[in-house]
């Protein structure tokens, strides 16, 4: 099975490839975030065998350890709280703007491993795509209330 940090390595890498220097620091705090926002849900999205694993691998190298040891389905399931948790929207706009475009690249890229087409992954799936039309949402009406000061 794949684990979490091979797909947001990945990822990224692919996003940091055609990016501008702008942009790239922009990726940089975004995986940073989604990084961090993985490490403080572990208790919500690993299993219990996980969890046990997880407290092995901190002993070891603590750092990154909840990607290691997450399974690809867990970023699926981050999602809908990277987009709806304030603390991961970003510096500004344009942060937040990318963050949505991300998760909704990401989630694809999830859907496309083959050991995670099953329908409780499917319907995890559907809440993202949720997430992200309300994310972007969100996104215009904060663009039009800044556009009006």
């Amino acid at each position: 099975m794949q684990r979490s940090d091979d797909v947001i390595r990945w990822f990224f890498a692919e996003q940091r490839r055609q990016s501008t220097s702008r942009r790239l620091a922009r990726l940089e705090r975004a995986e940073a975030d989604l990084r961090l926002c993985l490490e403080r849900f572990a208790g919500e999205l690993l299993t219990r065998q996980e969890l046990a694993l997880l407290a092995l691998e901190r002993q070891f190298v603590p750092e990154g350890a909840v990607a290691r040891i997450a399974g690809v389905d867990a970023v699926l399931l981050l999602l809908p709280i990277y987009l709806d948790e304030p603390r991961y929207h970003g510096e500004d706009l344009e942060d937040r703007k990318l963050r949505i475009r991300l998760a909704d690249a990401m989630a694809r890229e999830v859907l496309r491993v083959p050991a995670l087409r099953e329908p409780a992954i499917a319907r995890a799936a559907w809440i993202v795509d949720a997430a992200v039309q309300h994310a972007t949402w969100l996104y215009r009406q904060e663009r039009e209330a800044s556009r009006d000061w």
